[in-house]
Parts: structure tokens; sequence; C-alpha cells
């Protein structure tokens, strides 16, 4: 950042923004999931089904579909505003956001199928990409944390990211583990092992993380930008007075 010169200050305010904006789309998507949860708890069973199906009552697709929009644009303005501020992502956390926003904009466009079986295109390429979106942003938080870890002011958003990101790697595979019976349906498995009834729960869990781990980077991105700003004034105002 120091050698951006006289244009740091417009790299700070433009980071600001960003982040503002980050956390703002992130929590407007938190608020959208949270109503379509208290508004279809009677339709859709919040312990057993996943939240693709409030796609198939009321508003409920409008709903969805711009929740997760917006959580992938929120997911942009992070990353644009964490690049704004010096840091750089590599190939594997840069592919793996990608990953992520991706998935979430085609989980977006194409509707699971109503029913235990996929039988469309449409809930086929949904399917693949809500697997997708729940192990690429693990990922991309673990690999972004080990870019972050070496800079003071990250490492300790670094290793909470870091801790998440393994936390949310275990819900993912909990995760798995509920629905192989939906998607091994020959696969013989004890009625004390079977995991369906709670797949729903794990499944809010485990998007929940992943929204606070982002959201998390967006408040330190904000901290950093804003902290900047503020030693950057501090020497003009010594030599003032």
């Amino acid at each position: 950042m120091t050698k951006r010169g006289p244009w740091l200050g417009g790299f700070l305010f433009l980071a600001s923004c960003l982040s503002l904006l980050s956390i703002i789309a992130m929590i407007r998507s938190l608020a959208m999931m949270t109503y379509l949860n208290i508004r279809f708890a009677h339709e859709v069973d919040p312990f057993s089904r996943a939240v693709s199906y409030y796609v198939f009552y009321g508003d409920g697709r409008e709903e969805f579909a711009t929740s997760v929009t917006i959580l992938a644009a929120g997911t942009v303005l992070m990353l644009v505003g964490m690049w704004t501020v010096g840091i750089r992502f590599g190939g594997a956390a840069t592919t793996l956001f990608g990953v992520w926003c991706t998935s979430l904009s085609l989980c977006a466009i194409f509707p699971t199928d109503n029913g235990k079986t996929i039988t469309s295109t449409s809930g086929l390429i949904h399917q693949v990409a809500g697997a997708s979106l729940f192990v690429s942003l693990p990922l991309a938080g673990v690999a972004l944390a080990k870019r972050l870890a070496g800079d003071e002011r990250w490492a300790r958003t670094a290793r909470v990211v870091r801790r998440m990101a393994m936390v949310t790697m275990g819900l993912a595979a909990a995760y798995l583990a509920t629905r192989l019976p939906d998607l091994f349906p020959s696969l013989a498995v004890p009625g004390v092992l079977d995991g369906r009834g709670i797949s729903g729960l794990v499944q809010r869990a485990l998007f929940g993380l992943e929204m606070l781990m982002l959201m998390a980077l967006s408040v330190r991105l904000l901290r950093v930008a804003v902290g900047t700003a503020r030693e950057r004034r501090e020497p003009a105002r010594v030599e003032a007075t």
C-alpha cells in the first residue's frame, strides 16, 4: 500500500465502501434466508429438508434466488476490497472463491427437483453446484488464511478463518454422510446411522458458518481500511500542530 503514494487515500476509501457494501449484502442474504426458514417452517421441515426446497412454496423461489445471488455479490465485493488494500490471494484461493460464487449463481438459476430423486437437468446442475459450494468455500478459507497469516493486520483473522474453515469441512462431511441413503438408495444404512432426519439442520449450520466466515473477513477489511486511513492522518495532524 505504501507504494501507491498519493493514491493510497482513494484506495482506502474504496476498500471501506466495498467492505460496507459486502457486509450489508451478507446481512441482507442472511435475513432473507431466515425469513424463508420462518415463513415456510410448516412446508419445509428445517431438520430434514434442504433450503433448496423453499423454491416450491409461495415467494420462496424469488427470495431464495435473491438471497444466494446477493451472497455471491457480497463475496465479490469483499474480494475486490481486499485486493484494493494489497491482499493477493494466489491461484488456489482465487479459483476456489470463483467456484463458490459460480456455484451460488447456478443454485439460484437452476432449482432442484421436488422429490427424493433427481430427474431433470436443472436438478442435476443444482445438486452438483450445491455440493461444490459447500466444499469450495472452506478450502478457499484455508488457502486465504495461509496468505493472510504473514500480515500482522490480518494474522488474528487468519487464525479465526482457518478454524472456521476446518469446522465447516467437518460439517460438510457430516452433511454428505446424512445424504448417503438418498444419493445411493441401494446402500444399506442401519437405522441408527440414518441421518436424513437431521440433514437439513446440518446443512443450515454449514451454510450459516460459511456466511459468518465471509462476514469476519468483510468486518476485518473495514477495520484495516479505516485504521490505515487514521494512521495516515496522524502525521499530518502532528505537523499541523
